[in-house]
């Protein structure tokens, strides 16, 4: 093989390279217009409706209220008590769930004491323990993020061990033959093939402990945008109560948006 046809391969093979990137590139950008289309599609449904109905304000009214919120400065104290119940009680959930999933991934005789208490609690719904949490931390931010904890610590626990098991035991076997302690094991090849596992699991706990920090802020809680919605909702300014919603469907889709991009960097990474 002469040095032109290696010239020629490598030029075809970079040729494949750059058609391929530019495909998903172009794949993205529609993917991305699809869903541009969609959210304008889901307004204009909601101005017709609104348009036809007195009980629902239009979309414009909303954003308006909401514009209020900001500007006279009411919403920042509330938003300030979302934000941090559902970052805290998220963080909380990962450190616990994260190690927790690994060991019992690791270990079949934990993996067959704890599956089925797991799996059993998984499926209590979690506002029936929001009386004894607002027992143990009172109103405020310590109930709401113990909410979020709980809540969002079960899914990342169960993705984690699922995540563990499903790896290839021969990558495990060429650690051990390598001489790999137990955390060169777990950092070197444990966490990068369970990775796009885990995101899953942290993206489904976002979203749960984001639902169970609202919920709680609709029962008992000094502040947050959920009581906002439902002070608006009692004093029927309804303008206020779609706009705070809206924003609450937002701040949720940048959450999960952004977890999911960090998914599709990790699992291209791996694979």
């Amino acid at each position: 093989m002469n040095a032109t046809t290696l010239s020629a391969g490598t030029e075809g093979e970079a040729d494949k390279q750059n058609t391929e990137q530019r495909f998903r590139l172009s794949q993205r950008w529609a993917d991305n217009l699809l869903r541009i289309l969609i959210v304008i599609g889901l307004i204009g449904v909601w101005a017709l409706i609104a348009a036809t109905s007195e009980l629902v304000p239009s979309p414009g009214a909303s954003m308006s209220a909401v514009w209020g919120l900001f500007a006279d400065g009411s919403i920042y104290r509330n938003l300030n008590a979302t934000m941090s119940a559902v970052g805290l009680g998220f963080v909380v959930a990962t450190a616990v769930g994260f190690p927790t999933g690994y060991i019992i991934g690791r270990s079949k005789f934990l993996g067959d004491v704890f599956d089925p208490i797991i799996a059993g609690a998984f499926a209590i719904p979690r506002v029936i323990f929001f009386p004894i949490l607002l027992q143990i931390f009172g109103l405020g931010l310590g109930a709401q993020s113990a909410m979020a904890a709980l809540a969002a610590v079960f899914p990342i626990i169960v993705s984690t061990a699922a995540g563990v098991r499903a790896i290839n035991p021969i990558l495990l076997k060429l650690g051990r033959a390598t001489g790999a302690s137990p955390l060169q094991t777990m950092s070197k090849i444990v966490v990068p093939a369970m990775a796009p596992s885990l995101m899953v699991g942290i993206r489904i706990g976002f979203s749960i402990a984001f639902i169970n920090v609202l919920i709680a802020e609709f029962f008992a809680t000094r502040a947050g945008l959920g009581q906002m919605a439902m002070l608006a909702y009692g004093k029927l300014d309804l303008p206020t109560m779609y706009g705070v919603i809206m924003l609450l469907v937002s701040m949720a889709l940048v959450g999960n948006i952004a977890l999911w991009a960090i998914e599709r960097k990790i699992t291209d990474a791996v694979n």
